[in-house]
């Protein structure tokens, strides 16, 4: 009887290939990509309710105090709603555009994050009785 052939060592598996390697890079950042369109898209429509889109008869909360103000659009009903809209006035800083009509003129020319807008306006406020 003859012995029985020596037996060779298992090969070790080959690495993964570079194509391999790179497909997964794109799909992290693909996924990258789509986080951040979705993080920007939910940051703009949760800043649709700006002030600066303010209409007449709009309602206004404030967030902020009477020396810096962060107002932001609310429902009437809403009961942190303080001013009503009476009036716009785009283009301008001037609030005396507003005597004899309000109670209160808010000029503004930054938005909601403290970033130029480039946007000059009055709003002429009514304040809300509770």
């Amino acid at each position: 009887m003859t012995p029985p052939p020596p037996q060779q060592p298992a090969a070790p598996p080959a690495p993964p290939s570079r194509s391999r390697k790179a497909g997964i890079v794109k799909i992290v950042v693909i996924a990258g990509v789509a986080i951040a369109l979705g993080v920007g898209a939910v940051s703009w429509f949760a800043g649709r309710d700006d002030v600066d889109r303010a209409e007449v008869g709009d309602c206004l909360a404030n967030e902020g105090n009477t020396i810096f103000p962060d107002l932001r659009v609310v429902g009437c009903g809403d009961e942190d709603a303080r001013f009503k809209v009476v009036r716009v006035v785009p283009d301008t800083m001037d609030t005396s555009r507003c005597e004899g009509l309000t109670d209160v003129a808010f000029n503004e020319e930054l938005d909601r994050n403290r970033h130029r807008s480039g946007k000059q306006y009055v709003l002429c406020l009514e304040g809300i009785k509770r």
